[in-house]
């Protein structure tokens, strides 16, 4: 009762606009934060370790938007050493040529979506942390050339796209064609994997073994007027198991060179590798 005639009084007074008092509107609690017990011991012991591995990885380039206007901005360094910058931009796209350099950028930075409002710079603002986790991750691919870092770039690309229409498929659970899209971009995501480890020389090699086997079945004939316990087969029974095992071959590609199992059999055609 008190708050109500505190309300009307300030509304009288001119201190609130009614035109923005929404009287449907009820005050809301703030949750109290629940009590984090300290970290395991195991989980200490753990972070030792951990942090030496962090610290051993490559250092990502990192990069800092600054508001150019007209929704417009521009790329600078997140230390103060420009040069140091540009050679770690370099080395992430495996390149010593500005131009590829600034293509790159511009390709993800368009990746990116914005973030918030800059109400001081009046525009928006584009997502900072989608930015360096773009670089971050083509980075960690360690291209060694510019091709490399093409491919790294279409892989970030592939990411970004499966992870959001998995998110709409998710969500949606009866829109199977957008489950059969995100399935086929992961698809993509590895075969893109395996042509990284093509252009690097480290395509594996598929080797395959044939077993063929060649049953023989028993019939017997019998002769009228003759008593059936008289009658002979003509073949024995039996049954004879014929192995091909494949060997590898000097061809590239996985080829495998087949053996005959026996004197007149068939060759197996060749069998070929994935």
């Amino acid at each position: 009762m008190a708050n109500a005639m505190s309300k009307r009084n300030d509304m009288q007074d001119g201190r609130i606009d009614p035109a923005k008092l929404d009287a449907a509107a009820k005050p809301r609690r703030k949750r109290r934060k629940r009590n984090r017990p300290e970290p395991a011991a195991e989980l200490r012991e753990w972070e030792t370790e951990a942090d030496k591995r962090a610290h051993a990885r490559s250092y990502p380039p990192g990069i800092m938007l600054e508001p150019a206007g007209f929704d417009d901005e521009h790329w600078t360094s997140p230390h103060n050493d420009d040069s140091l910058w540009t050679l770690q931009l370099a080395d992430a796209f495996g390149t010593r040529s500005r131009s590829v350099i600034s293509t790159f950028l511009s390709q993800l930075e368009a990746l990116c979506g914005q973030s918030h409002w800059d109400d001081e710079a009046k525009q928006w603002r584009l997502d900072e942390n989608q930015f360096n986790a773009a670089l971050a991750l083509v980075n960690n691919v360690k291209p060694r050339n510019e091709m490399e870092a093409a491919l790294a770039a279409q892989m970030v690309a592939i990411h970004l796209l499966t992870m959001k229409v998995t998110a709409f498929a998710i969500k949606h659970e009866y829109d199977t064609r957008t489950a059969s899209a995100a399935a086929k971009l992961a698809r993509t995501f590895t075969l893109q994997m395996d042509a990284l480890q093509s252009l690097r020389g480290k395509k594996s090699t598929a080797h395959q073994s044939i077993t063929v086997r060649k049953e023989l079945h028993q019939h017997v004939h019998y002769h009228r007027g003759e008593d059936e316990s008289e009658g002979q087969p003509h073949e024995p029974p039996a049954t004879i198991v014929d192995q091909c095992t494949a060997l590898p071959s000097t061809k590239p590609g996985g080829q495998a060179m087949q053996v005959s199992g026996g004197e007149g059999q068939d060759k197996m055609p060749h069998a070929r590798g994935r």
